[in-house]
């Protein structure tokens, strides 16, 4: 929650977002999108952006599942329930598109080219950004500098954006959940964004295991 209230913070500072694109890997074996409807908080209702949700799934190169609406409001990614709240105190009015996808590569879901193909897509839409949601290197005992080190290695490639690069790293590493992070890394190549920009590294819990996390703006 506060490396996603830093980055929340830090869009609205450089830019004025209208509709906040969210990117989460779950366990889901394709792609699904929450199209209409709202997302409900402690602060009222988010409204989804209807009219991007339908732009995104129309023009979706690969499978997509389309989520009902009010489908399991009770089990959303952390991503999903913690924006939406987030934006209701630091960006009234902003609105949302949900999207859940695989946390792994397969021979139906390329994140680098769906990164590209959403990026694509969004170069026209003004107040558009992307927030995605994932995991760095887990944590074990007597072995930080190492699992730093790991973490760097990673954000090099989205610092420098580079997304097949990200990709090709990941994949060979301990990350569990990468496949938003390189989507995003893609998205942001697209749209022209050349830089990344290191708001905060540190570590969250996830249950009983410790994970690296960082905010990144591209």
């Amino acid at each position: 929650a506060r490396l996603l209230a830093r980055t929340l913070h830090t869009l609205v500072l450089r830019s004025r977002p209208r509709t906040l694109v969210l990117v989460a890997g779950t366990s889901c074996k394709i792609t699904r999108l929450r199209a209409i409807g709202s997302i409900q908080t402690s602060l009222g209702e988010v409204a989804i952006d209807e009219r991007m949700a339908a732009r995104i799934a129309s023009l979706w190169p690969g499978d997509l599942e389309v989520i009902p609406e009010n489908t399991g409001d009770g089990i959303l990614p952390s991503l999903h329930r913690i924006t939406p709240l987030m934006a209701q105190v630091l960006i009234p009015g902003c609105r949302v598109v949900p999207m859940e996808i695989p946390t792994r590569p397969g021979q139906d879901f390329d994140p680098i080219r769906l990164g590209q193909e959403l990026g694509s897509q969004l170069k026209s839409e003004i107040g558009s950004c992307l927030i995605a949601a994932g995991t760095l290197s887990p944590r074990k005992e007597g072995k930080v500098g190492d699992e730093i080190q790991e973490d760097a290695s990673i954000l090099k490639y989205m610092l420098d954006p580079e997304a097949v690069d990200l990709a090709g790293l990941a994949s060979v590493s301990g990350l569990t959940d990468w496949c938003s992070l390189v989507l995003a890394t893609a998205h942001a190549v697209e749209r022209g964004r050349r830089t990344g920009h290191l708001l905060e590294h540190g570590m969250v819990d996830f249950g009983q295991q410790k994970f690296g996390a960082a905010a990144v703006v591209l």
